[in-house]
């Protein structure tokens, strides 16, 4: 994929902020977006809250349904990805069993790669964006585009956390 097409795609992404009814348009457009630029398998979207992690997308709703939380910030793969603010990249099975406690479900799914970007503000990762696909579909070229589409995603995790501190 070009440099052009992924900064089309972030425009997309970024113009779908401005629909009413948010989050989930955004969230529409965003799971188009990734479908057309690396694909997945399945993909989750997690807010740090608390000391935890809160899915607030996903698009495998049985398996992983929004609002669950996991103890991921301390883990090998919450101090990549949360404390350094570094993408994590599983290219292939012992790579996803060496970060996720429950692989077994991502094996079912038939994945076996994932690429895990921070979403990063004012300093913190707020978040993270999780693809998962078959095994060895995920390269370091990938990741550059994914990590492209992070900004986009501050706001929408913003508005996440504000939404939770009013409930």
């Amino acid at each position: 994929m070009t440099n052009s097409r992924v900064s089309d795609a972030a425009l997309m992404l970024q113009d779908s902020l401005q629909l009413p009814g948010q989050p989930a348009p955004f969230y529409a457009t965003l799971k188009d977006v990734l479908q057309q630029t690396v694909g997945f398998i399945f993909v989750t979207l997690f807010l740090v809250h608390r000391g935890e992690t809160l899915r607030v997308f996903t698009t495998e709703d049985d398996l992983y349904p929004i609002g669950v939380r996991k103890p991921m910030a301390s883990t090998p793969w919450g101090d990549q990805v949360i404390g350094r603010r570094e993408t994590f990249l599983a290219i292939d099975l012992p790579g996803i069993r060496s970060a996720f406690f429950d692989y077994a479900k991502i094996e079912s799914l038939g994945c076996g790669s994932a690429i895990c970007v921070p979403i990063v503000y004012n300093g913190k990762c707020i978040g993270s964006l999780n693809l998962n696909h078959r095994e060895h579909h995920y390269t370091k070229q990938h990741v550059g585009m994914i990590e492209a589409f992070a900004p986009v995603l501050v706001p929408v995790l913003l508005d996440a956390v504000r939404r939770l501190d009013e409930a």
